[in-house]
């Protein structure tokens, strides 16, 4: 007996390929061959490629803690970004079409004591720079994977902190002018 083809189930099946092989092994053609169907099947429930990453995107993030400390949002983005192979790259992309597509990244601006269109700047900010941080661990950690680079530097938490710190330091002074 078969199950029933649905929209979580090719999310579920597309977030395990992008965690399996990574951004470059997940196709349609992938994701269909996992569940078992043809490729034009998975196109009733999504309507493209674009459309499942979004989808897949949002799962990464999840539901996200509704916060105003920044630092604490940017530590909880981090942590869930890297909870799945090349999770920066696909939430990176979903960002660059489909910026009011998630919702943890749209509630962000709240954590920023400014007014809402600075706010929204300081957000997009943050944002960047974990993205950037975490895009660059995954990209280390697909290296060392494929054995082109040695383990990497054993700074990185403290590194990432640093930066999340001068970051935050550049709004607040923001803030204050």
């Amino acid at each position: 007996m078969s199950v029933a083809l649905t929209r979580e189930l090719i999310v579920d099946a597309a977030y395990a390929v992008l965690d399996g092989q990574g951004l470059a092994g997940l196709t349609m053609r992938r994701v269909a061959q996992e569940l078992d169907v043809r490729p034009g099947a998975l196109y009733y429930h999504v309507a493209n490629k674009q459309e499942l990453l979004a989808e897949v995107a949002a799962r990464i993030l999840g539901q996200g803690s509704a916060t105003d400390d920044a630092h604490k949002a940017a530590r909880e983005l981090r942590d869930a970004l890297r909870r799945v192979r090349d999770g920066a790259e696909v939430v990176s992309f979903v960002l660059a079409f489909r910026p009011e597509g998630l919702a943890s990244i749209r509630a962000l601006p709240a954590a920023f004591a400014l007014p809402p269109r600075e706010a929204v700047w300081a957000a997009r900010t943050l944002t960047h720079y974990v993205l950037g941080a975490v895009a660059e661990e995954q990209n280390r950690a697909e290296l060392v994977r494929t054995g082109i680079l040695a383990d990497g530097p054993d700074d990185v938490e403290e590194s990432f902190l640093f930066g999340l710190d001068a970051v935050l330091a550049g709004l607040r002074r923001r803030v204050d002018l």
